[in-house]
């Protein structure tokens, strides 16, 4: 496959194999569907940049049994909304993933707005496996991390071995 610049629209099924080389042409479609086998996916970096971020990641939690490593980075401006956008619900069911399998949950630029605490709050209850989760915050005002800090301890955690690391 090579850089198709013209390319308005495309439909891929993808269900092995995946590349950056495979991926880089398609960079320039204006429109893409991505139709993706994820029961293999063990490690998910995730980057929190676009509306809707929070739908894709249920999805892939629903559709990713395997997964055992779950990263999410949020490197937005910080002028922007301290509210997460109306949108995110916790799935109906709990992830497969979350009852038997992921072990470490990261979050780069966690801001602690309500519905990152309600989603950080359904990982955490749900993740019976987890051995780590590492929360980053955006936020330079010790007071501020603090209280973040506070919220999360809190949380009860459904595996026994879990540890909360703040950085």
């Amino acid at each position: 496959m090579e850089n198709m610049p013209a390319l308005e629209e495309a439909c891929v099924w993808i269900t092995s194999g995946v590349t950056q080389k495979f991926l880089k042409p398609l960079t320039s479609v204006h429109r893409l569907s991505l139709w993706l086998s994820l029961s293999e996916l063990v490690h998910l970096d995730l980057y929190t940049l676009a509306e809707g971020w929070w739908d894709l990641l249920t999805c892939m939690l629903q559709d990713s049994p395997k997964l055992r490593f779950l990263k999410l980075t949020n490197r937005k401006l910080r002028s922007e909304s301290k509210e997460t956008p109306i949108g995110w619900r916790p799935s109906s069911s709990v992830p497969e993933c979350l009852l038997s399998s992921i072990e470490a949950f990261v979050w780069i630029g966690y801001n602690g707005r309500q519905r990152d605490r309600e989603m950080t709050t359904f990982v955490l209850k749900n993740a019976t496996c987890l051995k780590t989760a590492t929360f980053s915050p955006d936020s330079t005002d010790l007071e501020e991390k603090y209280q973040m800090l506070k919220v999360l301890a809190s949380v009860p955690t459904t595996s026994a071995s879990s540890q909360l690391l703040f950085d």
